[in-house]
């Protein structure tokens, strides 16, 4: 990086000084008679510097909580559903903050190998995944799952990231190994409190789907029953013409 900020140094002094010569080779050649045009040597210098700061300008970092754009898939899901732009721009960023938070979460996961064991017995990334995407198949009960994106999965990550820098501390006292283990009990009460969320929040579908199972149950149920009805019925009428 020095190397580099060096080379760009020595190459704007060479291109001044080279600027600067033909401002004054102008100046000169005015001087002797020679037609020149006094802004040739100065558009030489801003043509150069612009040159200059162009190289070393930076391409902008991208902002945390970024909105991606709008899918014409995701668009139609939303008018489908009668939301208005306001409500879906609305709806957006409040799922792109809760994607960074969960991103993040799984990050913080892959650094520590006490906080994978509990994603692996609790599934929080997983849980915390599948609840992202429940509500955004389902937006209109956004208010459902308020518990969700504005308390346990924030509290989830803030835990994470205090384990983490704890557990990266050169010296640890007996109190540090009780708050990372007092730490890690809470992070999976915390995780089971996301299994709940995301249980109640689909509860709905579970319903709707086990009222359609036990609709189909009776169908094929009745459909089952009907050839021995016909059956007896006709058993019937030979008695009777008998």
């Amino acid at each position: 990086m020095s190397h580099k900020k060096r080379s760009w140094g020595w190459l704007s002094i060479v291109l001044l000084i080279l600027a600067g010569s033909t401002l004054i080779a102008g100046t000169g050649r005015m001087c002797a008679g020679i037609p020149h045009h006094p802004m040739f040597g100065i558009g030489v210098i801003m043509l150069i510097m612009a040159f200059l700061f162009r190289k070393k300008r930076r391409p902008p970092e991208p902002t945390s909580g970024q909105i991606p754009p709008l899918s014409n898939r995701m668009q139609a899901h939303y008018r489908k559903l009668g939301m208005q732009d306001e409500d879906i721009t609305f709806f957006r960023a409040q799922m792109a903050e809760a994607r960074e938070k969960i991103d993040h979460l799984q990050a913080n996961v892959e650094k520590s190998p006490k906080l994978k064991a509990v994603d692996l017995n609790y599934g929080m990334v997983r849980v915390s995944q599948a609840m992202f995407q429940a509500i955004v198949d389902d937006p209109m009960h956004l208010a459902n799952a308020g518990d969700f994106l504005y308390r346990h999965l924030p509290s989830l990550v803030n835990l994470t990231d205090k384990y983490i820098e704890i557990s990266h501390h050169e010296v640890k006292t007996k109190d540090t190994w009780t708050v990372l283990a007092k730490s890690i009990e809470v992070i999976t009460q915390l995780s089971q409190t996301i299994q709940a969320d995301y249980t109640a929040f689909v509860h709905s579908d579970l319903t709707d789907m086990d009222a359609e199972m036990t609709t189909a149950e009776r169908a094929i149920h009745e459909k089952d029953s009907q050839p021995q009805d016909n059956d007896q019925a006709a058993a019937d009428g030979k008695d009777d013409h008998a």
